[in-house]
């Protein structure tokens, strides 16, 4: 039974406006109690609910007006690509107005003003939201170089990409002339769509500050009748690497598959590390001990095992290619 201060269904585990509410027999009164949360001026939520990053994006465009749309480390959130830690939780809503009008203002917000081509623009569970590609571009704002090439590597990655590289090229080509420019184009010559997640983007470009050695990251070979695809491979020294992040420690069954997959290499006579991404100094000083290994097996006879069958892509992509037409 109602007690009176319950929400309506069509308000209950949502965002709303005072309008909204209107409509709906919800008056300023009930505004006041303890079921609802205000978010933004206008805009209200059920207390009782979690909102999570999309529901705060549309509260955040319902504060500040049609014009505005969702932009930088919120629409990588939305587009679920890769970001530092320090941006995995986000205290403020990143939202954008069109110049030459104000950028928005209010509590949980982070407001900008600038001019954008519509044409960057896209409708995402119905949010106003920068494309990936522009949210690439909108990134050198506020990430590093590695990170930015980590959020690239998420934009093309092969196994799920969320655009192509042309749009990429389209929208850092718009881009010419603005700050960051030059950051984005250093960025791009490295996005490779070979890392599955940001610690691998991190190893790759550490390993490359150290030397480069040929490194086939991904890529489904067969060994004695066996498919495998190392995150890392080093064939002349057959020798693997893979990447590990939090979730190998605290996932059991990720763990369970870590323990069968490092036995595995080691009864194809390979010599297997793991090796955990933490900071790029720490990470590095690891993959300076797994060199080591590399050179005292390093055997230019050694050659790769066959790609599978059924994999079209080549082994290994030159820097830059992302900017080639």
């Amino acid at each position: 039974m109602s007690d009176g201060w319950a929400l309506p269904a069509a308000l209950q585990g949502g965002v709303f406006t005072a309008t909204d509410a209107a409509e709906l027999g919800v008056g300023a009164r009930r505004l006041r109690s303890d079921r609802v949360e205000q978010l933004h001026h206008g805009v209200w939520a059920d207390a009782s609910a979690e909102l999570g990053i999309v529901d705060r994006s549309r509260a955040a465009l319902l504060a500040v007006g049609p014009d505005a749309w969702i932009s930088h480390a919120t629409a990588a959130h939305l587009h679920e690509l890769w970001l530092p830690p320090r941006l995995r939780e986000l205290d403020r809503i990143d939202a954008t107005m069109p110049a030459p009008m104000h950028a928005p203002r209010g509590s949980g917000l982070r407001g900008r003003q600038r001019v954008q081509d519509e044409t960057q623009l896209m409708l995402l569970d119905g949010i106003r939201v920068t494309t990936p590609a522009q949210t690439f571009v909108d990134a050198t704002d506020v990430l590093s170089l590695a990170d930015l090439v980590a959020l690239g590597d998420s934009v093309v990655q092969q196994r799920q990409p969320r655009a192509a590289a042309g749009e990429l090229r389209e929208a850092i080509d718009a881009h010419r002339g603005r700050r960051g420019h030059r950051r984005l184009l250093a960025a791009a010559q490295l996005v490779s769509p070979q890392s599955r997640s940001a610690s691998e983007t991190i190893a790759r470009l550490e390993l490359r500050a150290l030397g480069d050695p040929p490194v086939w990251w991904n890529v489904p070979v067969v060994l004695d009748g066996i498919e495998l695809a190392p995150d890392a491979a080093i064939w002349p020294a057959g020798l693997v690497i893979e990447v590990e992040g939090d979730h190998h420690r605290v996932d059991r069954e990720q763990w369970v598959t870590d323990i069968d997959r490092y036995n595995l290499y080691q009864r194809l006579d390979l010599e297997p590390h793991r090796l955990l991404v933490t900071t790029r100094a720490e990470t590095r000083e690891r993959l300076r001990a797994i060199l080591d290994r590399v050179r005292q097996r390093w055997d230019p006879e050694r050659r790769p095992p066959p790609i599978a069958d059924w994999c079209d892509e080549p082994p290994t992509v030159e820097d830059g290619w992302l900017l080639a037409d």
